[in-house]
């Protein structure tokens, strides 16, 4: 019997690149349309699950939109449904969440046993949804640290904007983290899904980031130096330090991976030899929009 999997979204680059890495699996891959599966009602979900049955539940919904003002209702609101539901069907979960749930608390590096202290909105939402889903038997809740890739916004497409553009960039040398690509990201998302697919037993709260950490400044220099070396820069760009500490978020991203390392034997990757092809891909991207408007 095939393996059901259901993803709660394919909209979003995370989850465009969950589905992308997915499809290339035997499981079969649930993606319930808007017409199918009223998120918002927790009728039409117990009737979703309870007709198609799945083996486990892939949550990204709501992710990205959190780290955007006033915008953090999709990621609170589904995890209090899968919770509801889940537990009462007894599906397995996995939920991806942030470092952003960690506070000023002086540490470089954030292991799973940390206590969590968020800063600002988006990082209450993540706690908010990480403790709706904690009462699940079965759930692995994966902490995320700088998530970048070639859609969307986040920190490799904010500078490439900029850069391009000849603009002057402001960039903080206090803000660490461990750039991870969206292709890694859905990487570690099937391997868990293969080896809980096999019988693995492994829940609970669990980190995954690359395994090169950087200052946001040092990352913003090192795209700048490839741009160059490409010859892809039209105008003169800079960067800005900011020396102030940021009061509003964690000051590391860079989280410890021991128990997806132990439980599940994923080993960590580098960002560096991602970084031309992401920056080609969203060259590409960007054409492709241009060419269309």
């Amino acid at each position: 019997m095939s393996f059901k999997l259901l993803l709660t979204d394919v909209i979003s680059p995370l989850g465009r690149a969950l589905e992308h890495e997915l499809e290339r699996e035997s499981f079969k891959l649930l993606t319930p349309s808007a017409a199918e599966l009223d998120w918002a009602d927790a009728q039409s979900l117990q009737a979703y699950l309870h007709k198609h049955q799945p083996d486990l539940i892939i949550n990204c919904r709501g992710w990205e939109e959190a780290f955007y003002r006033d915008d953090q209702a999709s990621l609170v609101n589904t995890a209090r449904l899968l919770a509801q539901v889940c537990a009462t069907q007894e599906i397995p979960l996995i939920h991806l969440s942030s470092y952003f749930v960690f506070g000023c608390d002086g540490k470089v590096t954030h292991s799973e046993k940390d206590a969590i202290a968020p800063l600002n909105e988006a990082g209450r939402a993540f706690a908010e949804a990480e403790q709706a889903i904690a009462g699940l038997p079965k759930h692995i809740i994966l902490r995320l640290s700088w998530v970048i890739g070639a859609y969307g916004d986040n920190l490799l497409a904010r500078l490439l904007s900029a850069f391009l553009a000849g603009a002057s960039v402001a960039v903080n040398r206090h803000l660490r983290g461990a750039p991870t690509a969206l292709s890694d990201v859905a990487r570690v998302v099937v391997a868990m899904s293969k080896q809980i697919h096999c019988g693995a037993d492994n829940w609970g709260v669990m980190h995954y980031c690359s395994s090169d950490a950087c200052t946001e400044d040092e990352f913003a220099e090192q795209l700048l130096q490839l741009l160059i070396q490409q010859q892809l820069l039209t105008a003169e760009p800079s960067i800005t330090l900011d020396d102030n500490e940021p009061t509003d978020q964690p000051l590391s991203a860079i989280l410890g991976c021991r128990r997806a390392r132990d439980y599940f034997g994923i080993q960590a990757r580098s960002w560096r030899p991602s970084l031309l092809p992401l920056v080609k891909q969203w060259l590409h991207n960007r054409e492709q929009m241009n060419a269309e408007q």
